[in-house]
């Protein structure tokens, strides 16, 4: 696997052209990629004058697949509702039949969320009533980088989660970054045909005898015990690797193809530099130690996609000076305590995108 690849976020007319071939199936909606491109263009029509910020109702991932593709193409910033009142003057929803869609669009509420300037942006309802924020930077980094990591160019992959969960729609966006099919349930088999799968929290205590067997991986959500990611495993009939995320930044971490390490939530992705730092410096000036292998600290990250000083939405995330070699280094504080072992792998106390 790559150490390092490019991650400059293309034009948006090279975003839009996307692959021929690529296609989304769930139990309500199938898409072609000039189907997803003539939604986000109606999208771009309706705003044009109006407003820059457009909420979506969210009920199938097809939805968070148009988003996202706004988002990326530098279309609109997006906020993704499921439950409670949009934010962005204009309200959108998918309607039509599975080989029918089309764009319903209305006024939508009174303001709320003011998006960054300088970007387009992805906003997602998170825990505790706060919001996941995404730059289309962040969301294009990770979904290259992630892609790099598992080798999945040109795959066939699928879904099963939230509609609107972070690592659900990570994965959705590294679909539209290298895949050429998605697949997606919320909680049942997802149709078609696919070669890998991820699973998100939601659906990962029902989701046995849901998938085919003989997958590539089987990505869940992490962290889990290590029992129950082998009991996973032989019922599925697929390796099943744990993998982590960081609200706002995407899913960062993850157990590589055919080195799994049940009960951790894996290695630090392509372009991801991960370590464990002290909780609390002793000062700004001297900056917080770096600790060694099986030492409880918070996990700090950095990487070309990873915007130390964006505010993703986790009131927890924070820039940090950390002492290597001598010298202060900037990381990403997230909040998170973990530990990693002599191997890097991470073992977090506490679940993905929280």
């Amino acid at each position: 696997m790559p150490r390092y690849v490019e991650v400059a976020l293309p034009p948006p007319d090279s975003i839009m052209r996307g692959r021929d071939g690529w296609t989304y199936e769930s139990g309500s909606y199938r898409l072609g990629w000039g189907d997803l491109v003539g939604l986000a263009s109606k999208l771009g029509q309706a705003l044009r004058g109006r407003s820059s910020c457009v909420s979506i109702q969210s009920d199938d991932l097809a939805a968070g697949l148009l988003a996202e593709l706004a988002v990326l193409s530098r279309t609109a910033s997006v906020e993704l509702v499921r439950d409670g009142t949009p934010s962005c003057p204009l309200r959108a929803s998918l309607t039509g039949g599975p080989g029918n869609p089309s764009l319903s669009i209305a006024e939508g509420g009174a303001g709320g969320w003011n998006p960054p300037q300088g970007s387009t942006y992805l906003s997602i309802s998170a825990h505790g009533g706060r919001r996941a924020v995404y730059s289309a930077e962040a969301l294009w980094g990770d979904a290259v980088s992630l892609a790099a990591f598992l080798g999945v160019r040109g795959s066939s992959l699928a879904v099963v989660g939230s509609a609107a969960g972070e690592f659900e729609l990570s994965a959705a966006a590294l679909s539209i970054s290298a895949a050429d099919h998605l697949s997606y349930s919320q909680a049942g088999s997802p149709p078609g045909d696919y070669g890998a799968a991820f699973v998100g929290a939601s659906a990962i205590a029902s989701i046995d005898g849901k998938l085919r067997r003989g997958l590539s991986f089987v990505g869940v959500e992490g962290p889990l015990e290590a029992g129950l990611s082998r009991s996973m495993e032989r019922s599925l009939g697929s390796p099943v690797l744990q993998m982590y995320g960081v609200s706002g930044r995407g899913i960062l971490f993850s157990n590589p193809i055919g080195f799994n390490v049940h009960g951790s939530s894996g290695i630090p992705i392509t372009n991801v530099e991960a370590m464990i730092s002290e909780v609390l410096e002793a000062s700004w000036y001297r900056g917080r130690r770096m600790l060694g292998p099986g030492e409880e600290g918070e996990l700090a990250i950095r990487g070309p996609f990873i915007d130390i000083g964006f505010n993703a939405g986790d009131p927890r995330q924070r820039r940090i000076q950390v002492r290597v070699s001598g010298r202060n280094q900037e990381w990403l504080g997230t909040g998170i305590i973990g530990r990693m072992d002599e191997n890097g792998y991470l073992y977090p106390g506490g679940r993905s995108f929280v």
